[in-house]
């Protein structure tokens, strides 16, 4: 079998120097006796100082037998640590068609806590405050938990409490600053009190620690073109957009549902740059596309496209105002569109 491309990145935190040395010790008779050497693990990932193993970003071939000795000897290590988080990738044309995620699962309070404290968060059914007990409770067993840090940071982030969300985000990332998740965190408090410039270089930054086969470099790409539109910086809005769009997502990807919606910003950020001409392409893409999840306001659209096809000299422009009436007398009788309004073009980021 051919070699296939490889993609790790993530660290495991041991918490104590005797749990980093009986974890190093096992793993190394394991990788003789069981694995036979064969793993993509090395031993310069080993942190002996820092009591934690470390990958901060691997791009390889290696064959089937040996992917899978490395997943196993990940989940082998992750018995022994406090916590932290493994993402490994089998990528062929720009997609991941094999994903593991490895942390630690073992019954360390920690451990029990976060998994506890993230399980909460994940269903997002508003029981904050059960979670972030969950989460102090990790952080009160393990005060460098960089993931309970930023999971509680976010928690705080939907609290309204941006303050202390900011504390726990900076806390993760002086912790850990390879995990791009408490950097979009940051990013999206500072574009809220109006320092989006800054806001937008983090971004930058976080990019940087992530990988195009992730949700979340694609979730940043997007955040990143909706700061730009903010700031009436429609050239760089417009790339992003057009980066975002030229990838297929999965319906079971969470950027799948912002796809229409993009569009329209997209075409919005080519009209504000007097790109016409393929600004009206992106509008009847949107017409054509079907809804993914977030809806463009039919008013909107019909009167967008009507002053676009003027513009460039299409004839049946007055058929899209005629819409966009109709629409709006819909409206007067409380039929209203969904609430969603761009300023300037731009979108929610949630």
């Amino acid at each position: 079998m051919l070699p296939q491309k490889i993609i790790i990145k993530g660290r495991f935190d041991f918490g104590t120097d005797k749990s980093f040395e009986k974890a190093i010790a096992l793993f190394r008779h394991r990788l003789e006796n069981f694995y036979k050497n064969d793993t993509l693990i090395e031993e310069s990932m080993f942190d002996e100082e820092g009591a934690a193993f470390h990958i901060p970003k691997l791009i390889t071939q290696a064959s089937n037998k040996t992917w899978n000795n490395t997943i196993s000897a990940f989940e082998f290590l992750s018995q022994f640590a406090v916590s932290g988080m493994i993402n490994a990738f089998i990528a062929e044309g720009g997609k991941a068609i094999s994903e593991y995620t490895i942390e630690p699962k073992n019954d360390k309070a920690a451990v029990q806590a976060y998994l506890a404290g993230k399980a909460i968060v994940l269903k997002k059914n508003g029981h904050h405050e059960e979670a972030m007990k969950e989460l102090d409770q990790a952080i009160t067993s393990y005060n460098k938990h960089a993931m309970a840090y930023e999971k509680r940071g976010y928690v705080k982030f939907l609290l309204k409490q941006y303050d202390e969300a900011l504390i726990d985000l900076n806390k993760s990332i002086a912790i850990d600053d390879q995990n791009p998740d408490p950097f979009l965190g940051k990013a999206l408090i500072l574009s809220m009190r109006d320092q989006t410039k800054e806001a937008i270089e983090l971004l930058d930054s976080a990019l940087k620690l992530c990988f195009p086969v992730q949700s979340i470099y694609w979730k940043m790409r997007r955040i990143k073109g909706h700061m730009h539109m903010s700031l009436k910086e429609f050239g760089p809005a417009s790339q992003e957009f057009k980066f975002f769009l030229n990838k297929k997502f999965e319906d079971t990807d969470p950027n799948y549902s912002w796809i229409k919606i993009v569009m329209w910003d997209y075409a919005n950020s080519l009209i504000a740059i007097e790109n016409f001409e393929e600004a009206h392409k992106w509008l009847n893409l949107i017409e054509d596309t079907p809804e993914t999840g977030r809806i463009v306001p039919q008013v909107s659209f019909y009167t967008c496209r009507s002053e676009v096809r003027n513009r460039i000299g299409i004839k049946n422009w007055e058929e899209d105002l005629l819409k966009a009436k109709a629409l709006k007398k819909k409206e007067a009788k409380n039929e209203k569109e969904p609430p969603y309004q761009p300023v300037s073009g731009t979108s929610s980021v949630s």
